[in-house]
């Protein structure tokens, strides 16, 4: 199967390595996972999406990204100011002239970083998974045949040996009960459904495996390994069919409404009835 190595100006089609983040990210008419989650919420929000400058959060994920996923890269590239703890520091300031504020780390950034890293690594299976992947941060674009639409992924790791991909994820709780509602609330399984989709309509192939590394992001740093059921791949794919399907349906008719202009009955939090009613120790009175 073969990747081309990004140049600028080129065709972007099939599997694309070394395309820089930024470029990435604002490919034009093209739909990623993050258009998908614009779409879900209503296709206004993907039509009138704004570029968003990079937070300090967003450029310390793409440290850790790569300090887990090509540390050599990360060596070459980061400039870790160990000893310095705030970025109003003169050292601080000095240091991203030469280097750029996204490859500069303060001490409590740094040992965050590093501590994510040796985590992730001291877990075998995580470890094995990486160092089997051959390819990393590679780019993925395609037409949907059933829409016509272009659409595109990124994946973390590519094993074309192993059949398999990898993405990596931060989060506060890694146990199963608290990241099955991060996979809910962040669409993980549509991730899950959409990248392996994107990934056969540029190949003609099928990913085996997607597995999920996932690691907190405050100490011990612990990590855990997840795939999806089939029933939350199932719906995932449901959603990716139907989140491409408004798109589509868009696109042919220009028009991309916000939420639907109706008068709807709504209710305060079902947990603030129940602690209501606990509080109480009676139930709601309807009047």
């Amino acid at each position: 199967m073969k990747i081309k190595p990004y140049k600028p100006g080129m065709k972007l089609e099939g599997l694309i390595s070394g395309m820089p983040n930024d470029v990435y990210h604002n490919v034009p008419d093209s739909i990623s996972k993050s258009g998908l989650d614009l779409i879900n919420r209503s296709p206004a929000h993907y039509f009138y999406a704004q570029k968003k400058e990079p937070t300090r959060a967003m450029q310390l994920g793409t440290a850790l990204h790569t300090a887990i996923l090509e540390p050599d890269v990360f060596s070459r590239h980061y400039m870790l100011l160990r000893e310095v703890s705030d970025r109003r520091s003169s050292i601080y300031k000095e240091a991203v002239k030469t280097h750029g504020a996204d490859n500069v780390l303060t001490g409590p950034e740094a040992d965050s970083v590093a501590g994510m890293q040796e985590s992730v690594y001291a877990n075998d299976k995580a470890r094995r998974l990486i160092q089997g992947c051959e390819h990393k941060e590679i780019s993925v674009f395609a037409t949907c045949p059933a829409t016509g639409l272009n659409i595109r992924c990124r994946f973390d790791g590519l094993s074309i040996e192993g059949n398999y991909a990898i993405d990596l994820k931060t989060t506060r709780d890694a146990r199963p009960d608290e990241f099955s509602k991060s996979i809910y609330n962040y669409r993980y399984h549509v991730q899950d459904a959409f990248y392996r989709y994107v990934y056969s309509c540029a190949t003609g192939k099928r990913l085996d495996r997607f597995e999920f590394i996932v690691v907190e992001s405050e100490i011990p740093h612990a990590t855990m390994i997840y795939h999806l059921d089939d029933i939350s791949l199932s719906i995932g794919r449901h959603e990716t069919r139907a989140n491409l399907s408004t798109a589509a349906g868009c696109t042919e008719s220009g028009v991309w409404p916000a939420y639907p202009n109706s008068d709807e009955i709504i209710s305060i939090p079902e947990w603030a009835i129940m602690r209501y009613e606990a509080e109480t120790d009676s139930d709601v009175i309807v009047l």
